[in-house]
């Protein structure tokens, strides 16, 4: 079984979807959470896992990834060769582009980090919390993974842990082209315990529920790491 690195593709100008959809540009650049109905039972969720997702476009593909403190963590292969990207940043209101640079990137473990160019935003950005380099997984664990699925403004999927390796870890939460770099959240503590990365191919169709992600400790390493030698 075969794995398949989520990132969106884009050439001359044209999007090419991995999954064979093309979105209408209006579903790619519009989106506006100020029409949620008063009183949303789901208020914690928005801000504590959709908020914090953002989608990162670069010349040539379109991926995921999600913010912590001053910083965007995201997969390497979303950001490739590139020095700097755009960053679309959604808050309670509407959504906004942003340039950020690549501070560093890592492409064993498949890991980078961002910054963005201006941090006088003049409105909230919403961070996402990381989970202690502690955290113990448990097969059955509820998880929710959030990304730009498709290149669309991002959106949430539920699953649980399925499969837990030194190296990595898998999710049946789906996962779609557009999705890598994106956030994988405990389904309880709303904490960042993963970042999505891939996903297993059969017979060269894209099996959507299982997908690899780079666990919490090696997440904590990369950051360390950097920390260690800014």
């Amino acid at each position: 079984m075969k794995r398949i690195l989520l990132v969106l593709v884009i050439l001359s100008g044209y999007a090419i979807w991995d999954a064979g959809y093309e979105p209408q540009i209006s579903q790619i650049n519009v989106v506006d959470f100020s029409k949620k109905p008063s009183g949303n039972p789901y208020q914690e969720s928005y801000e504590k896992m959709l908020y914090p997702t953002v989608r990162i476009s670069t010349l040539s593909s379109t991926g995921s990834g999600v913010v912590i403190g001053d910083y965007i963590l995201t997969a390497a292969h979303v950001v490739s060769d590139c020095t700097e990207v755009q960053v679309e940043v959604y808050t309670d209101v509407t959504s906004l582009s942003l340039s950020a640079f690549v501070v560093i990137t890592d492409t064993d473990k498949d890991l980078a980090l961002l910054r963005f160019r201006n941090s006088d935003f003049g409105f909230r950005i919403y961070p996402a919390r990381l989970a202690p380099e502690s955290y113990t997984p448990y097969i059955f664990t509820p998880v929710y993974t959030v990304g730009c699925s498709l290149g669309l403004p991002p959106r949430p999927s539920a699953g649980i842990i399925s499969v837990i390796d030194n190296d990595y870890w898998e999710v049946s939460s789906p996962i779609l082209p557009g999705n890598s770099g994106g956030p994988v959240y405990d389904g309880k503590t709303y904490e960042v315990i993963g970042i999505a990365v891939w996903v297993h191919t059969y017979n060269n169709q894209i099996v959507t529920t299982m997908a690899g992600i780079v666990p919490i400790q090696s997440i904590h390493e990369f950051l360390s790491h950097y920390k260690n030698t800014e």
